[in-house]
């Protein structure tokens, strides 16, 4: 391939990219819609107690994806990049139904585990997770077989019957809540929640029903292969379920730490963030299965590249914190004791944006993904280590949260020098403009008028980005150009 084909067949990856990205990012708009209302009237009709029992089944039904022991996992390796017309669809049944009875078996396992917490607050939060195990992990299943076939419009619909029925719901309860006077259990939100996940999970089997209903390959014709998917997915789930314990293991220590109303308001202020998280989360998505059809080398180069483009990005939704600082203190007066936390912890999102999404795909494509778990054992490791430390000494929250600030600085040094050094990638201004903009965000907060405080934080955060990033910023702004102007008339003169 010469070297115009190959400028062509990177533009045409981008232009593809970037129509996924705009695919997923539509639907995580609904998600933000719908993310409002939950992250916003869910604390007001439940109250400061009820919603942390509900934060603390959230928490840990994120722990649920590792109760598919690496077996979806071990899929989303083996057929990223694949058409779904290429699958196997009497192969894919046999691996529905194994997953089926997996999760099934788990789920009662985890039924009668709960029956041990029978006379505690906890009994029905334990009770409630072990239920929405089936629906989970089903509906993982099946978008991860909408990414790795870049169906990402299956994902969109998806979505918009999530966000749809949270906002009934929301709404429903709102409407009791304010005009009837009826008192919201959070056992009645958990309960709609469920619902709403098996609603979904069965509306996955239908859409997929190719690979659900019909003959199958059979359990025994296919063992070595389901053997594979645990052997070459329990690594990525290792990874993934150590990159998630350093994200929410601050999270955790409060809540195991703390009564229930301490964590409910330090819970309430990582909730305000995952608003911020949904964009980002829309080029997660599309990236992996995008980087597999692309060559090392075309990564390598555009790397650094991508790298800036998401924190500019995260950078800029960074100013989402003054409008939601004044409807706390507006509307949600009895949280505002989460603000302190939010301020801290809302600039580790632009670390841990480029953590999640650029940086550990790029481990996965390249078969590096143990070389990832390693360094993440060590960031966890010393996450673990501070948070003992710190609660020892202050016992306080406001600690916790700082310390994991420094963590997520260090782990982002980590993971990237495996690319400075088997790739000599740029990484220096990226680092730069993340210590500034973090020093920037923390240095405005101090100003008392947030309408003041974004100002001025615009006007910082336009600075920095100009200073490190004014060549990225002319290179977008003349694709953008050139996208615009229709295409030169090459034909030859008759």
């Amino acid at each position: 391939m010469d070297s115009a084909q190959t400028e062509t067949f990177d533009n045409n990856k981008k232009r593809s990219f970037l129509k996924n990205v705009l695919v997923v990012l539509i639907s995580n708009l609904f998600s933000v819609v719908s993310g409002v209302l939950i992250g916003f009237i869910i604390p007001k009709v439940l109250g400061v107690s009820e919603y942390g029992y509900y934060k603390t089944f959230t928490l840990y039904c994120s722990y649920l994806g590792i109760l598919h022991f690496g077996f979806v996992d071990g899929i989303y390796l083996k057929f990223a990049g694949k058409r779904y017309e290429e699958l196997d669809k009497r192969q894919f049944r046999t691996f529905t139904r194994f997953l089926f009875a997996l999760e099934s078996v788990v789920t009662l396992i985890l039924l009668g585990v709960s029956f041990l917490f029978l006379n505690t607050v906890y009994f029905l939060v334990f009770l409630f997770v072990s239920l929405n195990v089936l629906a989970t992990n089903f509906i993982t299943y099946f978008e991860f077989i909408s990414q790795i076939t870049m169906r990402f419009k299956r994902m969109t619909v998806r979505n918009v019957i999530r966000c749809t029925l949270n906002i009934l719901s929301v709404s429903v309860l709102f409407v009791l809540y304010t005009f009837r006077g009826v008192t919201i259990y959070n056992s009645v939100y958990v309960s709609i929640v469920l619902a709403i996940n098996y609603v979904l999970a069965i509306w996955y089997v239908v859409s997929y029903r190719q690979i659900v209903f019909g003959q199958c390959t059979g359990f025994r014709a296919e063992k070595d292969t389901l053997f594979f998917f645990f052997k070459v997915g329990i690594p990525l789930l290792l990874s993934n379920l150590v990159a998630q314990l350093i994200f929410v293991v601050d999270q955790q220590f409060v809540n195991l730490a703390f009564d229930n109303d301490t964590y409910s308001v330090y819970a309430f202020a990582y909730n305000m963030i995952s608003l911020i998280t949904i964009a980002t989360g829309a080029v997660s998505t599309v990236l992996y299965p995008t980087l597999k059809t692309i060559d090392e080398k075309s990564i390598t180069k555009n790397y650094a590249k991508i790298n800036s483009l998401l924190l500019m990005f995260v950078g800029f939704c960074l100013v989402a914190y003054y409008p939601l600082v004044f409807i706390v203190r507006r509307f949600l007066p009895n949280y505002g004791g989460a603000l302190p936390t939010f301020l801290i912890i809302l600039p580790g999102v632009l670390i841990s944006s480029s953590i999640s999404v650029i940086k550990y795909n790029c481990y996965k494509t390249f078969g590096k993904i143990n070389n990832y778990f390693v360094k993440s054992i060590a960031a966890l490791a010393l996450a673990v280590a501070a948070d003992l430390t710190v609660y020892a000494v202050f016992q306080n929250t406001a600690s916790i949260s700082i310390v994991s600030i420094f963590v997520l600085l260090f782990w982002y040094v980590l993971v990237e020098l495996y690319f400075v050094k088997a790739y000599r990638v740029g990484w220096i201004a990226n680092l730069l403009y993340i210590l500034l903009v973090l020093a920037a965000f923390y240095g405005i907060s101090f100003i008392p008028n947030v309408f003041l405080g974004a100002g001025a934080y615009l006007l910082a955060y336009a600075a920095i980005t100009l200073c490190l990033f004014h060549g990225e910023i002319k290179d977008l702004l003349g694709r953008l150009k050139q996208r615009k102007q229709p295409p030169a008339d090459t034909a030859e003169p008759q």
